[in-house]
């Protein structure tokens, strides 16, 4: 069982603090569905908030208001990051950072009712989630995204009927986690980032950088986390 953060809790938040020996980061898991957003919606700047209520669905709105709520209490609160410092920036490949705290580092994804986040005060970090279920389309995914050493994995202990959902989800999301630290987005193409390996974490090279990765095994949903690096 993951233990909660009492902190966040006590805060209107469902959060759990999750393994992170392995990243060097601490990351957490919200459970959107389970949290007060009205007890911390006020934290949200106005261009959040306007985000927020573009949702057409109340549940969408509801958890894009938990994890932002949440970031900013953990950068309130851990990482000394007041209020009137929430100054959002974009880079030429529009990954969000913070223009007066730029050594701080964080990621942010979104799953059902599940909000996953990472924080790193040295490298860039990515996160991603998905909750398990069944993909439809995953042979057409694969097809255009993954490896041949992938698809072998994905397939190797999965069917056609099953949609691989399991297997396929767990290469996904570590292929996700370390686009997002490479903060490169769609110019990098997912089959350049190869996250097949027997052990639970593993380094990928790719777009002139150097990512640790690494699933958490921890069932549904399925997580998987990245930090750049220079070893």
């Amino acid at each position: 069982m993951l233990e909660f953060d009492a902190a966040l809790c006590g805060q209107g938040l469902d959060a759990r603090r999750l393994p992170s020996t392995a990243s060097g980061f601490p990351m957490w898991l919200v459970d959107t569905e389970q949290s007060n957003v009205e007890a911390f919606e006020h934290l949200l700047s106005s261009e959040e908030m306007e985000t927020a209520n573009r949702f057409r669905f109340r549940a969408l709105r509801h958890r894009y208001i938990a994890a932002h709520g949440a970031l900013h209490m953990l950068l309130r609160d851990r990482y000394g990051v007041p209020a009137d410092a929430w100054d959002i920036g974009k880079d030429s490949f529009g990954k969000p950072h913070l223009i007066r705290f730029p050594q701080i580092h964080y990621s942010l994804s979104y799953s059902g009712g599940f909000a996953m986040l990472g924080i790193n005060e040295s490298e860039p970090v990515g996160v991603d989630i998905e909750v398990l279920r069944t993909v439809e389309d995953a042979a057409e995914l694969m097809d255009l995204h993954f490896t041949e050493a992938e698809q072998s994995v994905a397939m190797r202990t999965s069917s056609p009927d099953a949609c691989y959902s399991k297997e396929f989800l767990e290469i996904w999301v570590r292929k996700e986690a370390c686009v997002k630290a490479c903060g490169r987005g769609l110019s990098i193409p997912l089959k350049d980032v190869e996250c097949v390996s027997e052990d639970q974490v593993t380094t990928v090279q790719f777009g002139g950088g150097r990512y640790r990765t690494g699933a958490l095994e921890l069932g549904d949903p399925i997580m998987a986390w990245s930090r750049r690096t220079s070893l």
